[in-house]
């Protein structure tokens, strides 16, 4: 009884994306489970992913979808690559690692992954805080994340700039807010008060907050629940990471992936899905169903 209730949530709030002309909030895949996959190229010529290197260390790599040739992006010897988003119509990732041995002071870097260069380390400041990414904008220009300011203080909203290359505050942080969602037009963030539940409109512009719900038309399509789904970018596809379940919204229906796959990234051209499977990754063709092995992860 209780899938059947879960099952019938789904298809009405399916229903409900499916009713509306609104653009909604490209939300990354960050409500995740788990952290390997980081997503396919523009291009959808290469996928990315994390796993460890001869040292022991999670880094980032690369594999050429129609060779599978695979080649690393990163290679660090300590201090593991924790997370990390392919950036739209740009051959880079944003990604995030400890800047010190003792790991509590987390920066933020942008690596060129069709180059020997070294990372660029955009974080604002020296200071110790503990960073996260959010995810990033549907028309691809901002990397949303968080950032403290130390053991105990509050989570700032920061965002990237991926085409000036420069880090703007979003939202100072003077309670405990939660940074849901952005507009599509990247003016307003979606708050949450979690003392209080209510939800707030919070222009980056000017700072004023205004009380809201999540079907403002501003924010529509993102999930409510405690079951985070994320948008693939022209909203025909939805992934439950909770379940591992993608969800097509034009059929209503549940994509046929191999049982016991996990950690879905839908590409952005909405062709395929690359996941996870007994320690392999592999790409998955929605129109053909059918999926080609890529590597093994380390």
């Amino acid at each position: 009884m209780r899938q059947r209730s879960i099952l019938f949530f789904y298809l009405s709030f399916v229903l409900l994306l499916c009713t509306t002309s609104v653009h909604a909030q490209y939300w990354s895949v960050w409500q995740k489970t788990h952290n390997v996959t980081l997503g396919l190229s523009s291009d959808e010529k290469w996928a990315f992913f994390i796993q460890k290197n001869d040292a022991g260390v999670d880094n980032i790599y690369k594999v050429e979808l129609k060779t599978n040739t695979m080649t690393p992006v990163t290679d660090f010897k300590e201090r593991p690559v924790l997370s990390g988003i392919v950036l739209f119509g740009k051959p880079a990732i944003v990604f995030s690692r400890a800047a010190s041995t003792k790991g509590d002071d987390i920066h933020m870097y942008r690596i060129n992954v069709l180059t020997n260069d070294p990372p660029v380390d955009f974080t604002p400041k020296d200071e110790i805080s503990s960073k996260k990414i959010l995810g990033m904008a549907d028309n691809g220009r901002y990397v949303y994340y968080t950032s403290d300011k130390g053991p105990g203080s509050k989570n700032d909203t920061y965002r990237y700039d991926a085409t000036q290359y420069i880090v703007e505050l979003a939202l100072a942080n003077d309670k405990s807010y939660e940074t849901l969602s952005w507009s599509h037009d990247q003016t307003q963030l979606l708050l949450h008060d979690p003392k209080s539940g209510t939800m707030f409109r919070y222009s980056i512009e000017t700072t004023d907050k205004q009380p809201t719900t999540a079907s403002d038309p501003a924010f529509k399509g993102y999930y409510t629940t405690t079951d985070h789904g994320n948008l693939s970018l022209n909203q025909k596809y939805l992934y439950i990471p909770s379940s591992e379940k993608i969800m097509d919204l034009t059929s209503h229906a549940e994509l046929p992936l191999p049982t016991g796959s996990y950690d879905f990234m839908i590409g952005p051209r909405e062709m395929s899905v690359l996941y996870v499977n007994e320690k392999k990754l592999y790409l998955y063709d929605i129109a053909k169903k059918t999926s080609k092995e890529l590597a093994t992860i380390k």
